[in-house]
């Protein structure tokens, strides 16, 4: 068998190939990140979104070689976490980073929830002709966030072949969506002011929409799952990033030519759809296509992303590093309250947060563990045999982004400056106040 071959099919054990693995990149991904962030980074960056993205996605392959460096070097999978418990003697940095982690993919779900509600209310209105309240949309967040907790509490999960089709096709959707854009746009794009919101508006943007390309990382906790990882991971997750950068970039560009600022206003949770609507020939069609496919990426988001968090907690409480009660886990090895803590907590924070305050603070998050992850990597590259360069760059991207959002949001937006630091603190506080921090054997717990 060839090596083509051999990547791109699943083994006899059932362990994932190429085709699953970027399937699973791309999808964790593009989710939300075009879906729900979209407008969000159009208001931060005006017309040089595709910039924003670019870059974003420049760190992000970055990043990603220090991720893999570091997980084939300690042969395990429990992500930044891991990696500096390994560096740093203090268990405590360790221990801060894992809360990150845990409370960083609460926020990532609760933005699929959110634009999961939105979408919802926008296809009620298309399709049925009934204009639901906006209030609503916070019950529809919850209530799609406490469906697939019941559904990976009760061991289901959607079908690989399936979910990988469904993803394929996203790919296919999204690239045409952007190529009839931009082809059949009806004005001059020469005539585009691309830095309508001052030069440095792609820096402020990719600051803030850096959490678009999260969802690489759950590859790492599948470490185990992978047929030939070291050949197999690699490829598929820089091929996942690629094709992200290549799907985020072409659907801004478009969504710049077809958006007015008037329309971005009103449909800022919404863009990528109104966009479409405005492509010639296609209009409502293609209104009502954009607004399925997101509903359906925004809710397989929620589930993806639920399931690695979950374990992803348990493993980190294993460590001592977060309360025990994450780690326990019923008969049938589901680590179940880390599912209800994590459901409850994504479902708050839809219901009660603002998709700017959860984007951005989502982004910090994640600049948070990636600096932390390329920096270890920087600090261990003669063991890991990694090139400085590229750790070098991913730090000083991911590093010079955290204050540019702070002072972003110091400029624009104290409340949630406010509401983002309050996070952050309290989980430095939770961790200061959290004593026991001995690894154990997880619990079995039969009541769960």
């Amino acid at each position: 068998m060839t090596l083509l071959s051999s990547l791109l099919k699943r083994t006899r054990s059932g362990k994932l190939g190429l085709i699953e693995v970027v399937a699973m990149g791309v999808g964790g991904m593009v989710s939300g990140g075009i879906y729900a962030v979209l407008g969000v980074a159009m208001q931060q960056a005006g017309n040089a979104v595709p910039l924003s993205y670019f870059i974003a996605g420049i760190i992000t392959l970055l990043t990603a070689y220090s991720y893999l460096k570091l997980t084939f070097h300690f042969g395990e999978h429990a992500g930044a976490f891991t990696f500096v418990e390994h560096l740093v003697d203090h268990p405590s940095i360790a221990a801060y980073t894992g809360w990150v982690l845990v409370v960083g993919y609460i926020g990532v779900m609760a933005m699929y929830a959110f634009a999961f509600g939105a979408y919802t209310l926008t296809a009620a209105r298309a399709i049925v002709g009934i204009d639901l309240p906006q209030l609503l949309r916070p019950v529809i967040s919850v209530v799609i966030v406490a469906l697939f907790v019941g559904l990976n509490l009760s061991g289901v999960r959607e079908t690989g072949l399936f979910e990988d089709i469904a993803v394929y096709i996203k790919i296919v959707i999204l690239l045409s969506l952007a190529g009839l854009g931009i082809v059949f746009f009806q004005g001059d794009p020469t005539a585009v002011d691309f830095f309508n919101e001052g030069y440095i508006s792609p820096i402020t943007g990719f600051a803030v929409i850096f959490v678009s390309y999260e969802g690489f990382q759950l590859l790492i906790y599948d470490y185990e799952e992978i047929d030939d990882v070291e050949r197999t991971l690699p490829i598929g997750m820089y091929l996942a990033i690629v094709i992200a950068i290549l799907i985020y970039v072409s659907v801004s560009f478009m969504a710049t030519l077809q958006l007015t600022p008037e329309q971005l206003i009103v449909h800022e949770e919404t863009a990528l759809a109104a966009a479409v609507s405005n492509i010639p020939f296609l209009g409502a069609a293609g209104f009502v296509l954009v607004i399925l496919s997101a509903m359906k990426s925004t809710s397989s988001g929620i589930n993806a992303t639920l399931f690695g968090a979950s374990r992803l907690a348990h493993e980190i409480a294993t460590e001592g590093a977060i309360p025990r009660l994450f780690s326990f886990r019923n008969r049938e090895g589901i680590p179940v309250y880390s599912l209800l803590l994590m459901g409850g907590l994504t479902a708050t924070f839809a219901a009660l947060g603002t998709l700017k305050q959860i984007t951005e603070f989502g982004s910090i998050a994640f600049l948070i563990a990636d600096a932390v992850t390329n920096f270890v990597n920087l600090r261990l590259a003669d063991e890991t045999g990694s090139n400085r360069l590229f750790p070098a760059l991913g730090l000083i991207g991911t590093t010079v982004a955290i204050p540019i959002v702070l002072y972003h949001l110091y400029r624009t937006d104290i409340e949630i400056l406010l509401w983002v630091v309050g996070i952050f603190l309290t989980l430095f506080l939770l961790e200061s106040l959290y004593l026991d921090r001995s690894p154990f054997e997880p619990e079995i717990d039969d009541d769960a």
